[in-house]
């Protein structure tokens, strides 16, 4: 007994040191190797004599004064070696050499450690650094000390390259998509960069001198997808022009306004916001599926894939067909009943109840609206729809929940475009009906913009303000699309 008890311990203590020495050969892995920081960073990089090159470079950029400041820094240093295939071209532009300089150094100070960062560097650009690696190239000697920061010695220069934007704008190969998102650019006057010369004696607004205040944004960029921002990753699928035009007359009957411009621009935009997928997936990384950041599944079919492009936030893949599918790519629009338009003329707010009620079959919390014995003749709610309205046919349907009386039972119909219109049936309000009932299809002919179609709950044709008979309820109103 005493035997076993002892080797049980003499096994715990030969663990625990095994632990121990474990993870002190770790610590010392991440521990700065360099003893001697008298020196500040450029001092310590031109004393490096396989950064000899580098080291020119820090001079000629002019960033070999600003890491030899007080202020923290990490260098990761391309040897002389990998520094021999870099572009003359480069080293003798003064913005290029620059910005690929700068694309080596960051603010503070990062050693190697186990965690995956991505880094902002000087030029603004942005590059992954995990364990022994940086962006794509090994770190052969790490945690280099000196007096104001650390560098790092690496396999192979990283280039400054441009992000998904840039890429877009640059590229001559694919006219169609470039243009579609190309003509979102607008003027925009930043007061920020503008000089005020006086102020407006009527008004009292400023008087800008904007010579230099108009700055071109995109609307893409503003609302969708902002696919220059360095700080974020995205991966862009843009389609060679037999690709677009393909999509591009598919969708086209559908944003028909009567006005080839306008319908050219809908088409256009409806086709390309779905492009951009949050996060860098790499060619060996692309899944089967993938959901837009406006939330649009789409399947991807790699074998349609021409080509593939890193850029500095991401990745560019370009296609000759992309095919989603429509139900994902139109989805059904839901109207919300206790979010009104407007009502009829005659006041009735004292008749109306904004309720918040439990679904017993789906024990979901839901809103509506309700309305009673408001003692007016073909009552109405109106709700604009408050997206743009694809031109196609739709099956409508509602829930509308009658909670408070077995009888009478009241009818309401749903009118659209107008209260006069009877395309769908009225429809009897049952007692504690939770369910969605479907009221009918009807066709729209062009495309509405956002708060240009309206929807009209239109209440029984008596004025009765007893009984419960002039009743009107909506929870939502769904309209799907009927392909």
């Amino acid at each position: 007994m005493f035997i076993k008890k002892y080797s049980l311990i003499l096994l715990l203590l030969l663990g625990l040191g095994v632990i121990v020495a474990c993870n002190k050969k770790w610590d010392n892995h991440n521990e700065i190797s360099d003893s001697s920081v008298a020196n500040n960073l450029y001092q310590a990089i031109k004393s490096t004599s396989n950064l000899s090159k580098f080291s020119e470079l820090l001079e000629k950029s002019g960033y070999a004064k600003i890491i030899s400041a007080s202020k923290s820094y990490t260098v990761w240093a391309p040897s002389n070696q990998a520094l021999a295939s870099l572009d003359p071209a480069i080293e003798n532009d003064s913005l290029q050499l620059r910005a690929f300089v700068g694309n080596h150094i960051s603010n503070s100070a990062y050693v190697t450690n186990g965690s995956l960062q991505r880094i902002p560097m000087l030029n603004g650009k942005f590059n992954r650094f995990y364990g022994l690696t940086f962006d794509s190239a090994n770190i052969v000697t790490s945690n280099l000390a000196a007096a104001n920061g650390v560098y790092h010695i690496i396999d192979k220069f990283i280039p400054s390259i441009g992000n998904c934007w840039d890429f877009l704008n640059n590229s001559s190969n694919y006219p169609l998509c470039k243009t579609a998102f190309t003509s979102l650019n607008y003027n925009y006057f930043d007061s920020t960069k503008a000089t005020q010369i006086a102020t407006d004696p009527t008004t009292g607004n400023p008087i800008w001198d904007s010579t230099n205040a108009v700055v071109l944004r995109n609307s893409f960029l503003d609302k969708v997808s902002d696919i220059s921002d360095e700080s974020n990753e995205y991966t862009l699928f843009i389609l060679n022009d037999a690709g677009f035009n393909s999509e591009f007359f598919k969708l086209s009957p559908w944003f028909e306004t009567g006005n080839s411009d306008s319908t050219k621009s809908l088409t256009s935009f409806y086709l390309i916001k779905d492009l951009v997928v949050k996060g860098s997936y790499t060619p060996d990384q692309l899944p089967d599926t993938l959901i837009s950041t406006q939330g649009v599944k789409f399947p991807l079919d790699k074998s349609r894939i021409l080509a593939s492009h890193k850029t500095s936030n991401g990745y560019v893949y370009v296609l000759n067909k992309l095919d989603f599918n429509l139900a994902d790519k139109f989805p059904p629009i839901i109207i919300q009943g206790e979010k009104p338009t407007a009502f009829a003329t005659t006041d009735r707010g004292a008749n109306t109840f904004y309720r918040v009620r439990n679904n017993p079959n789906t024990g979901v919390a839901f809103k509506d609206i309700l309305m009673q014995n408001y003692g007016f003749s073909n009552y109405f709610i109106r709700y604009s729809v408050p997206i743009g309205v694809p031109a196609m046919k739709y099956i409508v349907s509602w829930v509308a929940v009658n909670d408070v009386q077995t009888s009478p039972l009241w009818s309401q119909r749903l009118a659209i475009g107008s209260t006069q219109d009877t395309t769908l049936p009225a429809q009897t309000i049952a007692y504690k009906n939770y369910d969605e009932v479907q009221l009918g299809e009807f066709e729209l002919t062009s495309y509405r913009n956002s708060n240009k179609l309206s929807l009209y709950v239109v209440g029984p044709s008596g004025s009765s303000t007893s009984g419960g008979s002039n009743s009107i309820s909506l929870d939502y109103i769904k309209l799907t699309p009927a392909f």
